[in-house]
């Protein structure tokens, strides 16, 4: 009776061994495949970020007092800098829009579009467009103000990001602001 107790005890022995080594297995395979998918997350998160639109050098982001004006900013339109102190309402403008409201907006994960008229072909067409766009968005966290952009017909911002083209591109403004969008300093619901 007791050969056989002490053959049972190193079956069951043996047995907690094994499904030990298997419990293992199952953890190891399990944090693998996690580690192998978070390096293609990370991977495809790079892919539709970094390589959208160019960065653009921080220039902090103070507020401006009352009646104070800031016009050194780095890129055209800015990007980040010293701002006013409230941001404009989201979606299309017909009229322009100081910079320094817009960098408000950036600063609160705004994408904003720039549009020149001076260099525009048909201005009116690419206003329609910009409305329908803003429309597409639900008018969230996207404004587009006219503007006289130095180097472009349009550019699109972001905080630190910045985009310009010579004529409307629907796929690329769209592009830009779904990697850009909600991604800055302060967050807030809109």
């Amino acid at each position: 009776m007791a050969k056989k107790a002490r053959t049972r005890a190193r079956q069951v022995q043996r047995q907690r061994e094994q499904q030990k080594k298997r419990n293992w297995l199952v953890i190891s395979a399990v944090v693998a495949i996690a580690a192998i998918a978070f390096v293609v997350w990370g991977f495809q998160q790079g892919q539709t970020g970094d390589d959208i639109g160019e960065h653009v050098a921080y220039q902090g982001q103070d507020h401006l007092r009352e009646g104070e004006t800031f016009s050194n900013y780095n890129s055209d339109p800015p990007t980040s800098g010293p701002h006013a102190n409230a941001p404009t309402t989201a979606g299309f403008h017909d009229t322009p829009v100081p910079d320094g409201m817009i960098i408000h907006n950036l600063e609160h994960g705004y994408v904003a579009i720039s549009y020149d008229c001076d260099k525009l072909a048909d201005c009116d067409s690419v206003k329609n467009s910009l409305q329908t766009l803003m429309d597409k968005f639900n008018n969230f966290k996207v404004v587009a103000v006219p503007r006289t952009n130095r180097d472009a017909a349009i550019a699109v911002t972001a905080w630190q990001r910045i985009d310009q083209m010579d004529e409307y591109d629907e796929a690329r403004i769209s592009a830009f602001i779904n990697a850009w969008r909600n991604k800055a300093p302060e967050k807030t619901p809109n």
